[in-house]
């Protein structure tokens, strides 16, 4: 028999939407500054395809290597990776240099008891509570752990679809939902959340979401979604009710466009987006200053060994600009260096 949960300080999806109009003021963030000094003459950042590294690699069988990974974080206080592995139910820390990483919270197989994960989709830092907030998606909730100690997880939304996570310089938490097609927040200190993006069932209109998967919040609190199943990237301003579609799936002859399931996400101190095709094995980006989208990499097929990856999956930038990107056909992630010539 299940044990059953005290829910009473759980958020769960009774939701209040937003409604007002798109504001433009900017808002002040407590975040450190990110040190993309090097490129900021050109507005975009480059990598050295030339000199990838492997920075955590490992057989498929080992629960501590890198083996069906779904989200990524990168803390670089702590110069530590963090990896989600659905397969094993748990979140991985991997140390910067180390030959393997550690478990720091689930691993204890599959299952919806407080110490379990099962399936868990994403992962992010709360930094100032020292604390790890996973999707636990098999679970339908986002939990927290703390990185001091395995002890006291805590469920702080329940009842969720959640497949991405992410948090903003307030330390208020974003996550994105499959049942209703939606991104939602919880603040800090509540214990109900809000409807920040989508929401208005499944579809492609300008206010709605299809399945949304990773994500993304800058400093004006302007939210990237990876919108997997509509093929497409949106950008949500603060207080916005509708998105706007800075790339999205289409053929073309300069082969520039999107083309298979957007899927991970990450941005950089410009307000360029960067987006992994799921089946595509590229990486793609969106130009703020000039509105176009153009490909930072191609990886393989599953044909035959790729120089740089083959099923690409989530990515992530650290605080330098440096790429980080899970290659689950090769069971690692590779580090491109920023390229500050």
């Amino acid at each position: 028999m299940k044990k059953k949960k005290n829910v009473s300080q759980i958020a769960t999806i009774t939701t209040t939407t937003i409604t007002t109009a798109v504001e433009t003021t900017e808002a002040a963030t407590t975040t450190e500054e990110l040190s993309f000094t090097s490129v900021s003459n050109n507005n975009y950042l480059k990598w050295k395809l030339d000199s990838s590294i492997v920075v955590a690699q490992g057989p498929a069988e080992d629960s501590y290597y890198v083996s069906r990974v779904r989200g990524i974080y990168i803390d670089d206080d702590n110069q530590t990776i963090y990896i989600t592995r659905h397969n094993s139910n748990r979140v991985i820390g991997w140390k910067v240099g180390e030959e393997s990483g550690e478990t720091v919270a689930g691993g204890n197989g599959p299952g919806d008891d407080l110490n379990q994960l099962q399936d868990p989709s994403d992962v992010t830092v709360d930094k100032k509570n020292d604390l790890l907030i996973i999707c636990d998606q098999g679970n339908d909730r986002v939990v927290q752990w703390s990185r001091r100690n395995q002890t006291d997880p805590k469920v702080i939304i329940g009842e969720i679809k959640c497949q991405g996570v992410t948090i903003d310089n307030n330390g208020d938490i974003y996550v994105s939902e499959g049942k209703t097609h939606s991104v939602i927040r919880l603040k800090q200190g509540e214990t109900e959340v809000t409807t920040v993006a989508g929401g208005k069932g499944s579809g492609y209109n300008s206010n709605q979401l299809n399945n949304p998967a990773y994500i993304f919040v800058d400093d004006q609190y302007s939210i990237y979604v990876s919108d997997y199943q509509s093929g497409r990237v949106t950008k949500w301003i603060k207080n916005a009710k509708e998105g706007i579609i800075i790339a999205k799936e289409r053929f073309t002859d300069n082969n520039q466009e999107l083309h298979y399931f957007p899927f991970g996400m990450a941005v950089d101190h410009f307000g360029n987006a960067y987006v992994s095709e799921l089946l595509g094995s590229r990486i793609v980006g969106w130009s703020e200053k000039s509105k176009e989208c153009y490909v930072i990499m191609n990886g393989g097929s599953w044909e035959q060994p790729p120089y740089l990856f083959a099923a690409v999956g989530a990515i992530s930038l650290d605080r330098e600009g440096n790429l980080y990107v899970v290659d689950n056909f090769f069971h690692r992630i590779v580090k491109f260096d920023v390229d500050v010539n």
